[in-house]
This record gives structure tokens, sequence and C-alpha cells, in this order.
């Protein structure tokens, strides 16, 4: 596990500034505090840095052929590098290493960009390619590993993190009026924009190619769900289980020490249940909750880990928001405001103190029908069945009562029943609503957003036209959210403390499987991940499978009724805030009032302002950040 930097010069003559490539390679120290390394050829130069995970002394980056005419940094892991290595061999290579790092290299020697479609696993990677003085960057199908890029004036530079690009010096910092609508809409930012115009992130199942002075990007892996109503549950269940102990059994590969996150729900204890068939010791595993949330989920993590008979690490955390705060927001590099990544940044703290690789059960409630704006989605789809004159009736009463957090959310649903599938579905992920929006920004940011405003989600959507409402909404969930919210906050709270997290339900074969699965398999009636359930049930302990799903207890809503709500008022509304350019105070001070009030709860939205706050404060030190538009 590493992070990745470059440059390359579409001009041959004009040589890489060395020390701006090292600024971008310490920007990324955090995800490799083993090893660096750097290669230099004169308009191209590519750096790294290494977490030693396979192979911890010959596999050293960057990574050449004999002849030095290719050259790889990578960051990840490919887990059948094993079988590929084998089918190389018999082709006649001969390899100096037992890395993965070699197996990329020897698989683009023998089948060019062909062999992006061989790798099971999660990468980001740049190979240069001397012979055809062409720059290829890749990632993963599935997006769980980042990758950055900026292409102005015949210079490309790219990186793990966008903050390892703007340290370059060689990127314009002027701010992207439709990154910041997406941001306080869903609360972080889609792809391919970032919180700056001129860096982008390559998309996930993407190809990057820099030859003959310009860029190309192209998709070379899609999803592709066709349901094959063929499937009984019995051999879906069957198929499951096999499935999902090959991929923990191929992610446990390691020389270091090795663990799992474990927070008690169905796919954590599943991936540990898995590990423990196949380890001979007792598997590590870790969970966090706070002193005031989280009963519920350590009861259960305590269930799973006396069940499996884990080396089981448990901390009632109470973290000092006012100093963590700020300090979150510099590992995304732009505004990010799902509050769960505070727990991933602690449960990941704790459990680098004894290992240097966690498996996690990310991945399961976008393949298989997990979350509550779905099931949510389809309850007010079946409320909808009640006559338009009833359900104006109750919405008009409804309208009439006092405001308190659970009233709204009463009014919420009822007023999801005047919607259409997919418009429900959105406002059910949608953190600030579009009044709440128009509100919000100041009268810059407003304009420029009428004038430039892309809407990514829709985008996406719209491609998606093809398949049923259901199958759209899993689509949805997994080509937007996971890779821009979920796998973003896995990835950097993880590298944050050099920790590789790996994700076995997203392996290749298991969302291959899941598309193949009808929808009323993964949610049948109101049992969401339906099939899952009935693969597992019989290896698990029964409290866990009658738990209802929950996400993961941040207490935020009284965080700002209490120790965050001095703090929010010093940072957000005092003459010292950075925000007054870009943002309305009024609106700000009318939604913390209402919190405060508790007229509804507004933490995650306060959360979101907040985190906009501290991270314009950061921008202001990197180079070329103008935070103007």
């Amino acid at each position: 596990m590493c992070g990745i930097c470059g440059i390359a010069h579409t001009d041959r003559a004009q040589h890489v500034d060395r020390q701006r490539l090292h600024a971008m390679n310490k920007a990324l120290q955090h995800r490799g505090p083993d090893d660096s390394g750097y290669w230099f050829g004169g308009h191209v130069a590519l750096a790294m840095r290494r977490l030693s995970v396979i192979d911890l002394f010959r596999g050293k980056q960057p990574f050449t052929n004999e002849e030095e005419s290719i050259v790889l940094v990578y960051n990840g892991e490919i887990y059948n590098y094993r079988e590929l290595r084998h089918d190389l061999e018999q082709r006649g290579h001969v390899f100096r290493t037992l890395s993965d790092t070699e197996v990329v290299l020897r698989a683009y020697e023998e089948h060019g960009d062909d062999a992006l479609l061989r790798f099971n696993g999660m990468f980001a990677f740049a190979l240069y390619d001397a012979r055809h003085d062409r720059l290829l960057l890749a990632r993963d199908r599935v997006g769980i590993k980042p990758l950055y890029y900026a292409f102005n004036e015949g210079t490309l530079t790219f990186a793990s993190e966008l903050d390892a690009v703007m340290r370059s010096g060689h990127v314009r910092g002027a701010l992207n009026p439709s990154a910041i609508e997406s941001y306080f809409t869903f609360l972080y930012v889609p792809a391919p924009d970032t919180i700056y115009r001129d860096v982008q992130k390559l998309m996930p199942g993407h190809k990057l190619v820099l030859q003959r002075g310009s860029i190309h990007t192209d998709c070379y892996w899609q999803l592709e769900m066709n349901p094959d109503p063929k499937w009984t549950i019995p051999a879906a269940a069957e198929r499951y289980t096999e499935l999902l102990a090959d991929a923990v059994k191929a992610q446990c590969v390691s020389e270091v020490p090795l663990g799992a996150f474990l927070s008690g729900g169905i796919d954590s204890s599943s991936v540990v249940a898995m590990m423990h068939v196949n380890s001979a010791a007792p598997v590590k595993t870790f969970t966090i909750g706070f002193d005031d949330a989280h009963a519920n989920e350590l009861h259960y993590a305590r269930i799973a880990a006396e069940h499996f008979e884990t080396d089981h690490t448990e901390e009632i955390l109470k973290p000092d928001m006012v100093d963590t705060t700020p300090y979150l927001a510099r590992f995304f590099g732009e505004p990010f405001a799902d509050s769960s990544a505070l727990p991933m940044w602690l449960v990941s703290q704790v459990a680098r103190r004894e290992v240097t690789v966690a498996l996690s059960g990310d991945g399961g409630d976008e393949l298989f029908a997990g979350y509550s704006w779905l099931h949510m989605t389809r309850k007010a789809q079946r409320y909808q069945h009640v006559p338009a004159f009833l359900r104006r009736l109750a919405d008009s009463s409804l309208r009439a009562l006092p405001r308190t957090p659970f009233l709204q959310k009463v009014r919420r649903f009822s007023s999801d029943s005047f919607m259409d599938a997919m418009n429900i579905f959105r406002r059910r992920q949608t953190a600030l609503d579009r009044d709440t929006r128009n509100a919000l920004y100041g009268p810059e940011l407003a304009a420029c957003i009428a004038e430039i405003g892309v809407d990514r989600y829709a985008e996406r959507m719209d491609a998606l036209c093809g398949l049923s409402s259901s199958n759209r909404m899993l689509a949805q969930d997994f080509l937007v959210y996971l890779p821009d919210d979920i796998l973003a906050k896995v990835d950097r709270m993880s590298m944050a403390h050099s920790l590789e997290a790996r994700v076995p339900l997203l392996d290749n074969t298991i969302i291959d499987f899941a598309a193949t699965l009808p929808f009323g398999m993964k949610l049948k009636g109101n049992v969401s991940k339906f099939i899952v359930k009935k693969a597992i049930g019989k290896i698990m302990p029964p409290q866990l499978m009658k738990q209802r799903k929950q996400g993961f207890a941040v207490p935020i809503h009284r965080w700002f009724r209490h120790d965050l709500r001095d703090h929010f008022l010093a940072a957000v509304l005092s003459h010292e805030a950075r925000n007054s350019a870009l943002l309305n105070r009024r609106a700000i001070r009318a939604m913390y009032d209402a919190h405060m009030q508790q007229e509804d709860n507004y933490g995650h939205q306060l959360w979101a302002v907040l985190m906009f706050e501290h991270w314009l404060r950061y921008a202001e030190s990197l180079p070329g950040v103008s935070l103007s538009m």
C-alpha cells in the first residue's frame, strides 16, 4: 500500500522540477511511512511512499523492467497476483521479486492496457512506457483507491490525494461552484469533480493516457446489471458463501499483522467469520464507541467476537471534538461531511497499534440493498396507493402541528408520497434541500452555481435509465455514493494512520455475482440483504441475525447542542470566519437556532458548514489556492 504522485510535461525539453515532486511526495508520507522512491526521466518523473505489506524487502518502487523502458508506481493490492504470475511465467516472463507490483508491470508487458481487466483488487497506478513516450494512469473498477489529476498548460500532475496535487504548484486553486453545490447537497463531492476547477478525480474503472501532447480518458470496465431469473435461493446462498470465503482468504495474504474492523453488523461479522475459518490464531478485531452512543453496536460486536473467539479490542471514547474537527479536514483535501468519518478515524487509530492491515465489511449495502433510503423510497411508493385526497388531508394536518424532530420526519415522508421514485430516492440522500441551499449561498456563489452548475448525480441517474427503478437506485449507490463517500472515507481515515483497509465484499467475483441476482433476492419484503442473510445465517449467532440495520451512531445532534456549540459559533459565525464571502450567515444562524431549540435535527447540516469552514482555513496554506471562483 502506498501513495503515488508524478509530473509529466508534454514538452520533452522541459525537465520536472525535483523540489516540486519532493513536496508532493512529502504530503503523502502518512500513506507510506516505510520507504520512499523517485524516478526522474527528464520531462516525466514519478514518486511514491510505501507501506510495506508484501515482499517487504524487494518490493521497492518505483519499479522498472530490466531495460528500464517501463517504470511503475503503484498503490494497492492485486489479490489474484499469484494466479496472474503463474500464467505470466508460463508465457516466459522471469520475475525477480514476489510482489504484486511486479505482476502489474509484467502483465502490462504481456497484455498492454488489457491487463487492467485481469486485475482483481484495489489499485491506482501510473506506468510510463518510454518506448512510446506514453504515460498510463489507471484506477480500480470500484474506486477503492483514489487518484487525482490536473492537466494545465502542457503539464499533467497527479497524486493519490488532492493535497499532494496542490503542493506541486502547477495547479490554479480557483473553486468549483458545482462541487460546492454537490457538497452541500450530499455532503461529499462526486467524481469527476473536485473542489477545484482545474483538478479532477479519475473515475473508477477508468484509465488516462498522456501521449503525443494530449490526454484522453477511457472507461475500461463498467457495471452491468443483468438479473438472471434462473437463480434459486438455495443456489444463490451457496454461491455467495463460496465467493465470500474465497475473497476473504485471498485478502488475508499479508506479511505484516492483519485484523478486522468489527461493528457487529451482518457484513463485518461475516468477514470475521470467514477469517476465523482460515486462521490458526484468533483473529484480531477492533470496535470503538462513544460514551453516549453505540450501546447496541458494541453489544453485537461483543457477541460476534465471543462467537468467533477473536482477540477483541473495544474502546469507549470521548473525543475532543474541538481539536479533532479541523484535523479531519486536512486528509480529504476538499470538504467532506459524512460524520461517520470520525469513528472511522478513531477505529483506525486503535487498530494501527496492533495491525498494519484491517479488513472491513464495506460494500454489502450497495450490492445487496441495505440502505434505508432505498427502503423508505419503496415504503413511500406503497403509501402512494392511498387516495391522493386523503394524503393531502393528512399532509395539511401535519403542517399545522408544532415543529419537532419526529414530526419533521413524518412531514418529509408525507411529502415523499407526491414525488416519483427517483426523486424520492434523491431527496432521501440529500442533506440540505434546494430551498435551504438557496438561502445558505451568498449572492456570488449562487450566481456562479446558476451559471456553471453541473448535476453529476442526475447525469449518472440518466445513464441508468435502461434499468428498473429499484436497480437504478442500487446502481446509483454503487457508482456514486460508494466510491465518493464510503470508500473515500475508508481510504483517507485508515491511511491517515498508515493502516491498509481492505474490502473483500467488493471482490470482482462478488460484484459480478450480485449483478446477476434478481432484486427480490436482495430486498425481499422488508428484509434487506435477504440472500446474504440466507447464506450466512447458519454460521452466525442468532442475535446478530435479528438486529435492525443502523448506521454508526455518531451523536452529532447532541454534540452541536453541547460539545460543539461554542466552537461552532466561534469558528463559523465570528468575524474571523472564512465562509463569509461564500455563505449567508443569517441562514446559518437560523439553522443553528432551530437546532438548539429542537425544532428539528440539523446536526448533519451544521457539520457540513463547520467542515467547510475548517477546510477553507486549511486550504489557505496551499500554494496557488485563491478561494475565489
